[in-house]
């Protein structure tokens, strides 16, 4: 059965690489990471970090664009996964956008420890602790309130990707990470 998961979390926690695990285990799947569809834009561009309006409006943007490409995919009759840092407005944005679809959508926010989310993004050759600190924080800060649709899943324990990636498939096939059920009939 096709499906839409979005994996959100800040950078480091290591969303690409589960999709990219995830997809590993699908005959057919797309993954729709949001970041490069940020790049689209080639005048006006706003960096995320800024926090201006041009940047929320880009922000948006390119969820929109996400949602998009996986409605298309679904009418091809892939399933996707959605990477993508989404703070709880732009989660919300998501879950209304996914509600949308008629296929199930789940939505997953992988929050490692601040330690491990900064030695992760180390790892990756990115590195921009600056930016990472004060995001952690507004995720942390979400979970405490209560703000995000779907489920929070800590993965400071977790010995890879591979292994991240099973435990986000036994969410999504329990069902606990639901966010929108198929309006198929």
């Amino acid at each position: 059965m096709n499906q839409v998961i979005l994996l959100s979390g800040p950078p480091g926690a290591g969303k690409t690489l589960v999709g990219e695990a995830l997809c590993e285990r699908f005959d057919r799947m797309v993954h729709v990471e949001v970041d490069e569809l940020r790049h689209w834009v080639k005048a006006g561009y706003s960096h995320p970090w800024i926090f201006d309006r041009q940047a929320a409006e880009q922000l948006e943007l390119a969820g929109r664009e996400a949602v998009a490409i996986a409605r298309e995919a679904i009418a091809m009759r892939y399933s996707v996964v959605i990477t993508d840092v989404a703070l709880p407005q732009k989660a919300e944005l998501y879950r209304d956008l996914l509600y949308r679809l008629p296929v199930p959508a789940h939505i997953v926010t992988l929050l490692p420890s601040l330690e491990v989310t900064l030695r992760r993004d180390a790892e990756a050759r990115v590195s921009f602790p600056e930016r990472i600190e004060p995001l952690h924080r507004l995720f942390t800060d979400a979970v405490a309130e209560g703000t995000l649709p779907g489920i929070v899943l800590d993965t400071s324990a977790d010995t890879g990707p591979k292994q991240t990636a099973d435990r986000v498939q036994d969410l999504v096939g329990r069902g606990l990470s639901l966010v929108r059920a198929s309006n198929w009939n």
